[in-house]
């Protein structure tokens, strides 16, 4: 899923189905192997990669990243290194350059990266596994925004992420991010559906919501200069019960868990969180 909503307002100018009309039925059934099977969807930040920054361009990246430094400084961050978890094509690293901090980002799909490390050649971007990951060194800043998180379909998986994002901070080292709540996801856009223009490129995306599993799920569409593609994304919501005990069990002091944008405190109704949480100031014995 994308890390941020596609504008629901957008009107696209072209017919919805590009399909060719449908030519004559055969006079017989082609042989067995003449029919090429049809390819399978990308994965998910795969051929979306090379339109991603149209779609999201009129994201204010600048004002998030604004917040995750205002949250960390309250904490004591005044620089160092940091790490930019989830970061995509970089549009959330490179504020940080530009303010002349050391960050670094990681990311699960090397197409992403391609793009971020054309945008921004003099950072070190990292292919990782979000559960997994082990780089060198620590930080004393670690930061994810648009809801790459939810990307993290369970527990276990999102427990992974917090211990590995422990061991990576310094003493006293803080983790900022927001989340998707499961209240978020259920209605993530009105009628379920987000389509428009960017540029060249028209993308309509279908949401759906699975109570059961409590996944929601996009069927991301996209119809470009380069042909059309579809990729299906899945996303996990936390409310903040699930977030503080997840952190918790990681061992990361949970500073303040707040709604998005107006940093309330979060009732039964809050879509997004905000979060932040800290390491403990003494190393591990």
């Amino acid at each position: 899923m994308p890390a941020h909503e596609p504008d629901t307002d957008a009107t696209p100018d072209t017919e919805l189905d590009r399909a060719p009309a449908p030519g004559p039925e055969p006079e017989r059934a082609p042989e067995p192997g003449s029919v090429p099977d049809p390819q399978p969807d990308p994965a998910p930040f795969t051929a979306l990669a090379r339109v991603y920054d149209s779609i999201m361009a009129d994201i204010e990246y600048d004002e998030w990243v604004s917040f995750v430094l205002q949250a960390a400084a309250e904490q004591g961050f005044a620089g160092g290194r940091v790490l930019d978890l989830g970061c995509g094509t970089g549009n959330a690293t490179r504020p940080l350059v530009g303010l002349g901090l050391q960050v670094e980002g990681l990311d699960g799909s090397e197409e992403m990266l391609a793009v971020a490390r054309r945008k921004l050649p003099g950072v070190t971007f990292h292919r990782g596994d979000f559960t997994s990951f082990e780089l060198p060194g620590r930080y004393a800043l670690v930061y994810s925004v648009f809801d790459s998180l939810n990307n993290l379909l369970t527990d276990e998986a999102f427990l992974a992420m917090a211990r590995r994002v422990r061991a990576h901070l310094e003493p006293g080292g803080v983790f900022v991010f927001d989340v998707n709540t499961p209240v978020g996801l259920r209605g993530l856009w009105e009628g379920g559906v987000a389509a428009g223009l960017a540029d060249d490129v028209y993308y309509r995306w279908e949401h759906s919501f699975d109570e059961a599993t409590g996944l929601a799920r996009v069927e991301a569409y996209c119809d470009t200069p380069q042909g059309a593609f579809t990729e299906v994304h899945h996303e996990r919501g936390y409310d903040a019960d699930a977030v503080r005990r997840l952190l918790s069990a990681a061992g990361l002091e949970v500073v303040e868990v707040s709604r998005h944008p107006d940093g309330g405190a979060p009732g039964p109704y809050a879509e997004r969180l905000w979060v932040v949480a800290r390491a403990p100031t003494a190393a591990p014995g």
